[in-house]
C-alpha cells in the first residue's frame, strides 16, 4: 500500500531538489481545464490509470467525482489537468462559483487531495489554482502534514494570498498488524462477553447469517435494505441516514453500482433468516477498508446486532489482507472499541490580497454580515452548503 499520503509519488525528486541542468531538460508540464461531469471517455480511463499507479482510494477516483457531482455539486466542475509529453500526470478536481473554488466534498466524502506523480506536478497543479485569481479558495478534507496540504499551502503564500489552516474532522482508523486471534484477544473482556452473549440470545430469534455482497443480480435489492436498516434507527430520526433525502440515497446508490463493477464494493448485512438487522456499507481497495455507513435496526438493540456485525467485518478485513481500516466520519464513542488512531482532518481558507479576497477572510474570521448583493457581486457565496 502506498504510504505517501497525499497521493504524490516520491520516486521522482522534488523541483527544489534538482540540479539546474535536470531543470533544463525535464519535459514541460501543460495544464489545461476540463468538465468531470461528465469526465470524457478517454480521460477517464486516464484519470483511472493515474488512480492505479498512485493506489489513490476511491472518493480521489473519475466514477465516485462524477457520483458527487450528480448528487451534491453546485456551480462549475472544472478537473484541472496536468500533462508531460501527452501522458496525464496530475489531476485536481474542483468546484467553481464565481470566484470561489472550493472542493467537491462534504460530509459523505472521507479526504480531499490532488494525484500527482511527483512533486513538481503537484506544485504545478497547486499553484494553477491561483493562476486566475480566485478571491477565495476553501479546500476542506485535506490530512494533517499531507502533500497536498503543503503544496496548496505554499501555492497560496507564493501567490500572496492569506492563509487559514483549521481543524475540520477527526475520524478513526486502524493499521493492521499480526493475525485477527491476536487483535481480538485485545478488544477487552467485556466487548469479548457481551458479543458472545449477544450472539447466543439471537441465535433463538433464527439462523443468524452475515452476508458480504459485493454485486450481482442481488444487488439493488440489497442496497434498499441496507438503506432501510440504516434509516430505521437514530439517523433517520436525525435526517442523516442515506434515506433522508433523495440526492444523498442517489450518491450510495451510484457508488455502490460503481464499485460493485470495479470489485470494490464490501456490503456487510446481518441478518436472523432473512431479515437485515444491521448493514455497514464499506469499499475497499489498495488493502484499505473504507467503511462509509452502517446502521442496524433498533428493534433488535438489545442484541447489539451493529457490534456483532463490526466484529464480523473487522475479521473479514483481516482475513482478506487488509493494512488498513477506516472508519470515517466522527470519532463517535462506538468506534473506539474497534480503533484508537486518528486523523483530523484540515481546512484550508485562502483570501485573495484584494477587496475581495479581504471581505471573504473577514466574513470568514468575524463571521460578519456582508449584504446579499455585496457577496454575489464578489463572488462571495455560501461555503457552507458542502457541510
Amino acid at each position: 500500500m502506498n504510504q505517501n499520503i497525499g497521493w504524490i509519488r516520491q520516486d521522482a525528486p522534488p523541483a527544489a531538489l534538482m540540479m539546474p541542468g535536470d531543470l533544463a531538460s525535464a519535459a514541460p508540464l501543460l495544464h489545461s481545464i476540463h468538465s468531470y461531469f461528465p469526465v470524457a471517455p478517454g480521460l477517464g480511463a486516464e484519470w483511472s490509470d493515474l488512480a492505479t499507479r498512485l493506489t489513490a482510494p476511491p472518493h480521489l477516483q473519475a466514477g465516485w467525482a462524477e457520483a458527487w457531482w450528480r448528487a451534491f455539486g453546485q456551480g462549475t466542475p472544472e478537473l484541472r489537468v496536468l500533462r508531460r509529453d501527452g501522458r496525464l500526470v496530475g489531476v485536481l478536481p474542483i468546484a467553481r462559483r464565481h470566484k470561489l473554488l472550493e472542493s467537491p466534498a462534504n460530509y459523505h466524502t472521507p479526504s480531499f487531495g490532488l494525484q500527482a506523480e511527483d512533486a513538481s506536478a503537484a506544485a504545478t497543479l497547486s499553484a494553477e489554482l491561483f493562476a486566475d485569481d480566485p478571491s477565495h479558495v476553501s479546500l476542506t478534507h485535506l490530512e494533517p502534514g499531507s502533500e497536498s496540504l503543503e503544496t496548496f499551502r505554499a501555492a497560496a503564500e507564493d501567490a500572496g494570498y492569506r492563509v487559514v489552516v483549521r481543524p475540520f474532522i477527526k475520524s478513526l482508523y486502524l493499521d493492521v498488524h499480526g493475525d485477527w486471534e491476536r487483535y481480538e484477544r485485545d478488544l477487552g473482556r467485556n466487548l469479548l462477553r457481551d458479543l458472545r452473549r449477544s450472539s447466543r440470545n439471537l441465535e433463538r430469534e433464527g439462523k443468524v447469517s452475515v452476508e458480504i455482497m459485493r454485486g450481482g443480480k442481488r444487488l439493488d435489492g440489497c442496497l434498499r435494505e441496507a438503506f432501510a436498516v440504516e434509516a430505521s434507527g437514530w439517523k433517520g430520526a436525525a435526517g442523516t441516514a442515506i434515506q433522508s433525502g433523495p440526492r444523498t440515497q442517489r450518491f450510495y446508490t451510484a457508488i455502490g453500482r460503481w464499485a460493485a463493477e470495479r470489485g470494490t464494493l464490501r456490503l456487510y448485512m446481518l441478518r436472523v433468516d432473512r431479515r437485515p438487522l444491521a448493514m455497514c456499507f464499506a469499499l475497499q481497495e489498495h488493502a484499505v477498508c473504507h467503511l462509509l455507513k452502517a446502521g442496524y435496526d433498533p428493534a433488535f438493540g438489545g442484541y447489539s446486532p451493529g457490534t456483532l456485525l463490526m466484529h464480523a467485518m473487522f475479521r473479514d478485513c483481516f482475513e482478506s489482507g487488509v493494512r488498513r481500516i477506516e472508519l470515517n466520519g466522527d470519532a463517535e464513542s462506538y468506534k473506539l472499541k474497534w480503533a484508537t488512531e486518528s486523523h483530523e482532518y484540515k481546512r484550508l481558507e485562502a483570501f485573495a490580497p484584494g477587496v475581495a479576497g479581504q471581505l471573504a477572510w473577514a466574513a470568514f474570521t468575524y463571521s460578519r454580515p456582508v449584504t446579499s448583493r455585496l457577496r454575489e457581486r464578489l463572488g462571495l457565496l455560501s461555503q457552507d452548503h458542502r457541510q
